[in-house]
């Protein structure tokens, strides 16, 4: 909590935390997920978040979940380290660096991934425990009903649960993992919706796999994981060095190797995919500097990984420093008490600071701007921005900068621009938000 003070009550980290606040906020005023609002993520995250906003007013519901969800990663991987037979102290610093190496990678926004990380680092954390399996395997089940791509890893677990424990205690692992997935189809059966929930949270991420894979935007990543954590992974390949004795000595290389499996799978390469590799990475720092024969060289060792994450964060933290622009234009907004708003590629937690309902159910401005959402979510973007400035959105948000040609599609910004030309006036401006309100009716 106190290394993520500095953000606790920053409307805006990141595009996609505004998406699960306002789905939460719908789910919470009695609407299932999809129904008011798409996305294609499974409905886990949008479930912690719900539970938090019910129990903290504002934005620092997210941050405070957040925050604990590190934690608790942190004091998982300590406890990984020791079961692994690491010491006690090499427990304590791996814990600590996936606290610092956290903050870095886009992790101080509220994203699926360190929720996901978290919980199969619990899951691990309870096999190698002996801990009851079922317990094991409902860690191991929420992970991947916040975001599927751990599945390779909820799976290698299973498989080390049997290695340790054998077939009875794998089986009842796959039953706890199974029941948040069965709770989720048995409320939108209940409800009548599970065509939605089927579209929307699974075959949609099918769609979204078949986004070809950029060499270029590969490159760029490889580059920016050395500078912030080139230390951690080299320390990590050291701590990957076959260990004797329980648990087997391949799991701790399959562990790294099926984050890493997840974190690419989608060929985005988005910082925030990085943070599902962190538990492994740390925990097998952590063996790496509990090898080191002399005590100055661990701690010399401990002292250039924290600082090169300690950069990183500080780097993480820069752009969060200034003034909240988007919280100014929310009040400016609140003001003039509009009926109603639309964002078109601005950021969508303007609905949520200023209680205004979204005009769409693709409230995240690429699902409609873009050129690869679009097609994930099944809409037709032209269609839909011209159904939405027909209603003649009271106020219009958008970015204050030029759109970039190669990722946005040129026929909505026509669309718009044409909307506005005609029916409305610059009304307001904070830096990189752009207001316009709706002409008076003659």
């Amino acid at each position: 909590m106190l290394l993520r003070l500095p953000v606790l009550h920053r409307s805006v980290l990141d595009w996609d935390e505004s998406l699960y606040v306002l789905m939460a906020q719908d789910w919470l005023a009695g609407h299932l997920p999809y129904t008011q609002i798409w996305d294609n993520k499974p409905p886990g995250i949008y479930a912690i978040f719900a539970v938090f906003q019910a129990i903290i007013p504002g934005i620092a519901a997210i941050r405070i979940a957040s925050a604990l969800c590190l934690g608790l990663e942190g004091w998982a991987v300590r406890g990984i380290v020791m079961a692994l037979g690491g010491r006690a102290w090499a427990g304590w610093v791996a814990g600590g660096i996936a606290l610092l190496a956290g903050l870095s990678n886009d992790g101080l926004s509220a994203n699926t991934e360190p929720f996901m990380a978290c919980c199969i680092a619990l899951g691990v954390l309870c096999v190698l425990r002996g801990g009851p399996a079922w317990l094991a395997g409902l860690g191991l089940g929420a992970g991947v009903m916040v975001k599927y791509v751990c599945a390779p890893e909820a799976l290698l677990v299973l498989a080390l649960l049997w290695r340790l424990r054998g077939a009875r205690a794998a089986l009842a692992g796959l039953l706890g993992a199974a029941l948040p997935a069965l709770a989720a189809a048995l409320l939108y059966l209940a409800a009548g919706r599970f065509g939605l929930l089927w579209d929307d949270a699974i075959l949609a991420n099918f769609r979204r796999a078949g986004v070809p894979l950029s060499w270029a935007q590969a490159r760029f990543a490889a580059a920016q994981q050395a500078e912030r954590w080139g230390m951690l992974y080299l320390a990590a390949l050291a701590g990957l060095l076959p260990a004797q004795g329980r648990p087997p000595r391949w799991f701790l290389p399959l562990w790294l190797l099926a984050a890493l499996l997840g974190a690419l799978s989608a060929k985005s390469f988005y910082d925030h995919y990085f943070l599902e590799l962190l538990p492994p990475l740390c925990v097998a720092a952590g063996l790496a500097l509990a090898r080191l024969p002399w005590r100055m060289a661990r701690g010399l060792a401990a002292l250039a990984i924290a600082a090169q994450l300690g950069l990183a964060a500080w780097h993480a933290f820069a752009p969060f420093t200034g003034p909240d622009i988007v919280r100014a234009a929310a009040r400016l907004i609140r003001a003039a008490a509009p009926r109603s708003l639309y964002v078109f590629d601005s950021q969508p937690i303007l609905y949520a600071l200023t209680g205004l309902t979204p005009p769409t159910r693709f409230v995240l401005p690429s699902e409609l701007t873009g050129r690869t959402l679009p097609g994930v979510a099944r809409v037709n973007p032209a269609q839909e921005v011209a159904r939405i400035l027909a209603q003649r959105p009271q106020i219009i948000a958008t970015h204050s900068w030029p759109p970039d040609p190669a990722t946005t599609n040129p026929d909505v910004y026509a669309e718009l621009h044409a909307a506005l030309a005609a029916h409305y006036r610059l009304w307001a401006h904070v830096p990189g938000i752009n207001l316009f309100l709706l002409h008076p009716s003659p």
